[in-house]
């Protein structure tokens, strides 16, 4: 029987008896310069077979086979070999078998864990009574008059935000939703999360080493009675993985310009039970029915970035008057160095975005152009590959896209400011 014909009958391909071949497992007598399998060398292939069935390595199929070619396993010696090697698979599959039924009882534990209800009833929360004197009139800085309320002792769970000044907003579901609507068509909420899916290892690292950069900054700073802000959480949010590192003490807002969006996570985070204090706030600007110089900390994971998609202006400036003066700034930025691929992507893809987004000159100059130093900054690593997915769909395979944490403060006496309308930095 010819090559081919083996291959057709025994489901094996070409290359793979090619490899027997070569390797010693199979030899097959030659004619005319082919391969012919007599029957002998289909008993042997039908034995590698069995015995590849029964999980042995070609090296140790080899061994078996050599001790039935040296004396046909008459001899005594040889037979107890192969007998002992049957057992030392079998022992070996036991092992296995016992080793797999303890993880099948693992998983059935876990299975059962996931799929029962949780042990603690999900608190539900609004907005926090002791967070309204943050609130004012983005339009005349005047108190907020609140009506037709539903609200317990600690949370106003619906109702109305008025000013005399004309000034309208209300409390659906306990999040604060203004009148600055995002009315754009390059963005939509991302409720199943697909930002999240799908991303290479290479840059789920780059995150994790981001997050240990800002979990150990955080724990420098005492947030018992500071307020806390973080914007663009449509894109990415640091705190909602991370709400064990924020003092329950503490006050935390929640900007994002999508509703829909802040019910999804505030839903996520009432069943995690961590009784922080947030108020979630719906508004697609900046113009925020906030107190000015109330925010201690800015957090900022990718939301300079994000708001670069969109704007061709610094996100830190527009927050700027919310901080303290002596307000702080913790985040990320993400640049490329020779990016140049990627960034006609990412305006082919968000024809709105910036030219200067991904640039970390561009970061540090208007970081200096704001008023705000950095105590530290620490680079990540890199990676040239993003995967194929939502969040980075732009970045060209190849690019090196960057990861860099940063702390920083609002200066007292920051330098003096240079013309906004600066000139573009090549991307580093």
């Amino acid at each position: 029987m010819k090559i081919g014909q083996v291959s057709r009958r025994y489901g094996i391909s070409r290359d793979n008896l090619y490899y027997y071949i070569n390797y010693g497992l199979l030899v097959p007598p030659r004619r005319n310069n082919q391969y012919v399998f007599d029957d002998d060398t289909l008993q042997d292939l039908e034995w590698i077979l069995e015995l590849k069935n029964m999980e042995y390595s070609l090296a140790e199929i080899h061994r078996i086979l050599s001790l039935r070619r040296i004396s046909g396993l008459e001899n005594p010696r040889d037979r107890a070999d192969l007998r002992e090697i049957y057992s030392a698979k079998r022992d070996e599959c036991a092992r296995k078998i016992r080793h797999y039924e303890a993880v099948i009882r693992d998983l059935d534990s876990r299975i059962v864990e996931l799929s029962s209800a949780a042990p603690e009833t999900p608190a539900h929360t609004g907005v926090p009574l002791r967070m309204l004197d943050l609130l004012c009139c983005p339009r005349c800085g005047r108190e907020l008059t609140i009506g037709d309320v539903t609200m317990d002792m600690k949370y106003i769970y619906d109702g109305s935000l008025y000013c005399d000044c004309g000034y309208e907003a209300h409390i659906d579901d306990g999040i604060l939703i203004t009148p600055n609507g995002y009315a754009g068509e390059t963005d939509t909420p991302d409720l199943d999360r697909d930002l999240y899916k799908d991303l290479p290892p290479s840059l789920i690292s780059l995150f994790q080493r981001s997050y240990n950069n800002m979990k150990k900054d955080l724990s420098e700073i005492d947030l018992s009675g500071k307020v806390v802000m973080e914007t663009y959480i449509n894109a990415w949010f640091f705190l909602h993985n991370h709400q064990q590192y924020f003092s329950p003490q503490g006050f935390y807002i929640v900007v994002d310009k999508f509703p829909e969006m802040l019910r999804m996570y505030k839903t996520l985070i009432e069943q995690e039970n961590y009784s922080l204090p947030i108020l979630y706030l719906a508004d697609s600007s900046t113009d925020y029915p906030l107190k000015k110089g109330i925010v201690d900390l800015n957090l900022d994971f990718f939301a300079v970035n994000e708001h670069l998609f969109y704007h061709d202006d610094f996100l830190l400036d527009r927050l700027s008057p919310y901080l303290k003066a002596d307000g702080r700034i913790l985040g990320t930025w993400f640049y490329f160095k020779n990016g140049q691929r990627s960034m006609k992507l990412l305006k082919q893809e968000y024809p709105e975005s910036s030219p200067n987004n991904f640039s970390l000159p561009w970061f540090r100059q208007q970081l200096a152009r704001s008023g705000f130093a950095l105590d530290r900054s620490q680079v990540c690593g890199h990676t040239t590959d993003s995967g194929n997915n939502l969040g980075f769909g732009f970045h060209v395979t190849g690019d090196e896209m960057y990861l860099m944490t940063y702390l920083g403060h609002r200066e007292q006496h920051p330098r003096r400011a240079v013309s906004k309308s600066a000139p573009r930095q090549d991307i580093e």
